[in-house]
């Protein structure tokens, strides 16, 4: 969940039936929308809080996620920087190559802070934890994408590699070197 700023919560404070906010990403260009759906939603003010429930979905121009229950937190700065998504977690999400990552799990934690001038972005998947790609398959408990760094990492990793059998293999062995024939030493 990329830059995401939470907008009209007085408006939308009084549904119940149908909750559906829109999140505003800043950028330099365009501004960003994403938008949650969810069967109903609370929001706490006092603890600047908002709680989505039953049939959660959000979308944005590089990702899609359902789950049944969403929790944000919504600091006074208005940069959302921990959501919580659980139960049947599904995450589609496109990079800039164009290339789709589809990760699911029991549970996905997203964290954004600025340390020292150091943006640390993550998502982290538990329960069930598969992130699968053109590439191949990882499972492993947990799994943490940092997306800052665009990097991945599991503890207990199990890795299915996919290979493209009807390409041209790459040439990655040097040419013999005549390395076992016996010689006298000199």
């Amino acid at each position: 969940m990329k830059k995401i700023y939470f907008i009209a919560i007085a408006a939308l404070c009084g549904l119940s039936v149908r909750a559906q906010t829109n999140l505003i990403a800043p950028t330099n260009s365009a501004p960003r929308v994403t938008h949650i759906d969810s069967d109903s939603a609370d929001f706490d003010m006092n603890a600047r809080t908002a709680i989505y429930r039953g049939n959660v979905r959000v979308s944005d121009p590089d990702m899609k996620l359902t789950c049944v229950r969403l929790v944000a937190d919504l600091p006074q700065s208005g940069r959302m920087n921990h959501i919580v998504a659980e139960t049947n977690v599904v995450i589609d999400y496109t990079d800039a190559k164009g290339q789709t990552t589809h990760a699911t799990g029991d549970k996905a934690v997203y964290n954004y802070a600025v340390e020292n001038g150091a943006t640390n972005e993550t998502v982290t998947l538990t329960g069930n934890a598969k992130v699968e790609n053109a590439q191949g398959c990882l499972t492993g408990e947990p799994i943490t994408w940092n997306r800052a760094a665009d990097h991945l990492t599991a503890t207990n990793p199990k890795m299915i590699y996919r290979q493209n059998l009807n390409s041209t293999p790459a040439e990655t062995n040097l040419p013999t070197a005549n390395t076992n024939q016996m010689s006298e030493p000199k």
